[in-house]
């Protein structure tokens, strides 16, 4: 394995120099993506880490650099779950409703599920976390195509079981 996929945490790297590794880590895997059919790019997330994202009409990806491969987190959501409520006060009657009861069907989920009320979307969401080994820098790009209808199938359920 070359450097390049050497991840260990070295106190004395500078955030720079973590960012311009993890970004020449993650070309294969935006390569993939794209490759997959997705409009992936590159961003410095919310945690100053190097970022390939997705965003995609059935749902987000976001692929990093983990400490033993390649961390991938993949969300899908229904947005505007009680949109065609019409009283302000039923819909966000209903929204907390839901946000209580997705708190305890996501208990109920695997250990690499989550099932959450998203407040910019305004409805439940799903996501899961994976873990590839750097080797499989090439194959993300097939694995979030494959995973993708999946969750959104889970997601279904759960909408299900709040009627």
């Amino acid at each position: 394995m070359s450097d390049v996929f050497s991840h260990d945490l070295d106190d004395n790297l500078d955030p720079q120099d973590t960012i311009a590794r993890d970004r020449l880590s993650l070309d294969p895997v935006k390569a993939s993506l794209i490759d997959a059919g997705f409009y992936a790019y590159g961003m410095i997330d919310d945690t100053n880490r190097w970022t390939i994202a997705v965003d995609d009409e059935l749902g987000r990806v976001d692929v990093h650099v983990g400490d033993d491969g390649l961390d991938i987190l993949m969300t899908v959501s229904s947005p505007g779950l009680f949109a065609d409520e019409e009283s302000d006060w039923r819909r966000a009657s209903k929204a907390r409703l839901a946000r209580i009861q997705v708190g305890r069907i996501s208990r109920g989920l695997d250990p690499h599920q989550r099932a959450f009320w998203d407040d910019v979307d305004e409805g439940i969401a799903v996501s899961e976390r994976y873990q590839l080994p750097f080797t499989r820098s090439g194959d993300v790009g097939a694995f979030v195509r494959e995973q993708l209808p999946q969750i959104e199938e889970l997601l279904e359920r759960i909408e299900r079981q709040l009627d």
